[in-house]
């Protein structure tokens, strides 16, 4: 009987210490005005005061949102007074602000104080519109569209990218016409003397010749390099664009000139039989090639011009020529002489 009248004082004592303790912490609340414009800021102060010994832990509100419609913009930093050595104060502001016009209730705001969780006084907080008085608004037209000042900076790239461009476009004319006309970089054609055409041409057909390509199933190959031969000589001793021409274009040209009608039937043989290999990949037979290379040879020989010989030879065979004409001479003269003298011998 003594244990639980003992243990119900205990309990009594207990819940009477209970409000007391609740009484000792405060949570005040407060705000700087009731009243806010909207999309205005304003300051919501948090303020607590209570024991020194306790852990006081302030709210967070999730999504930055006091309640619905009340946006919390930034919160300060917790300032710290001490009262006394038992009692201690601290505070926070909160910056608010709403959208949305109408008036909002705040509830309580609980604080965790030690274990038991403290809440403060409730607010309220009307959002209100500004009065837009319609009669002195005045309308304007809708401003086109305005083009910015022009600014050479913003253009650079594109200038850049055309003179890159530009300078590649020359670059491939160059390579081109080097590549397709033999023009080497840094030789002035003018100064280097050109062979004649006809010597150039057997120099070529000698080296291809010398190769025999066709033996080693290089038909296409061959007849390929042995009309390119025969057009760079016809383009240079002729002076037509052969290179550009087709084989019936280069034959019905030669037909037309009588003073190449000699040469005529080799040159048919040869372009023809090249269109057919090259076009129409027949299989010629080694001695097709071989007469192929033949009328080569002719159709240069005959068709070419021979150069005139240079002056200080000519000048060599003309002092030679009149050497031998003296000496002639001489010896005529000197047959005579002695005729003469036989003559004074003879008995009368």
């Amino acid at each position: 009987m003594f244990k639980y009248k003992r243990s119900l004082v205990s309990i009594v004592i207990l819940i009477c210490t209970m409000p007391v303790f609740a009484q000792s912490v405060t949570v005040k609340m407060t705000i700087d005005s009731t009243v806010m414009p909207i999309g205005q800021q304003s300051k919501m102060h948090l303020e607590i005061s209570g024991p020194a010994s306790l852990n006081y832990s302030f709210p967070t509100f999730p999504g930055d949102t006091l309640i619905k419609g009340i946006e919390i913009i930034a919160r300060g930093s917790l300032d710290t007074l001490e009262i006394n050595k038992n009692q201690i104060r601290l505070r926070t502001d909160y910056l608010i602000t709403s959208f949305d016009s109408g008036l909002y209730y705040i509830p309580p705001v609980k604080i965790l104080a030690g274990t038991d969780a403290v809440g403060s006084n409730d607010l309220a907080l009307k959002v209100v519109t500004y009065s837009v008085d319609t009669t002195k608004i005045r309308f304007f037209d809708i401003k086109g569209i305005q083009k910015p000042p022009f600014v050479l900076s913003d253009y650079i790239l594109y200038i850049l990218l055309f003179f890159l461009i530009y300078i590649l476009v020359l670059l491939i004319i160059w390579y081109v016409l080097r590549k397709k006309y033999g023009i080497l970089k840094g030789e002035n054609k003018k100064d280097v003397p050109l062979l004649p055409p006809h010597v150039v041409a057997i120099m070529e057909l000698d080296k291809l010749k010398s190769e025999k390509i066709w033996k080693d199933g290089k038909n296409k190959l061959f007849y390929t390099e042995l009309t390119d031969i025969l057009r760079k000589y016809i383009q240079r001793r002729f002076q037509v664009n052969a290179m550009e021409m087709t084989s019936e274009e280069i034959l019905t040209l030669f037909k037309r000139d009588r003073n190449t009608q000699s040469v005529f039937q080799n040159l048919k043989q040869i372009l023809q039989l090249a269109d057919m290999v090259k076009f129409a990949k027949i299989q010629p037979l080694e001695n097709e090639n071989e007469m192929s290379i033949m009328n080569s040879y002719l159709f240069v020989n005959q068709t070419k011009i021979d150069e005139p010989k240079p002056i200080e030879e000519q000048k060599e065979e003309l002092v030679k020529s009149e050497q031998e004409e003296n000496d002639v001479k001489g010896s005529d003269n000197n047959d005579s002489s002695e005729i003469d003298e036989m003559k004074k011998y003879q008995p009368k």
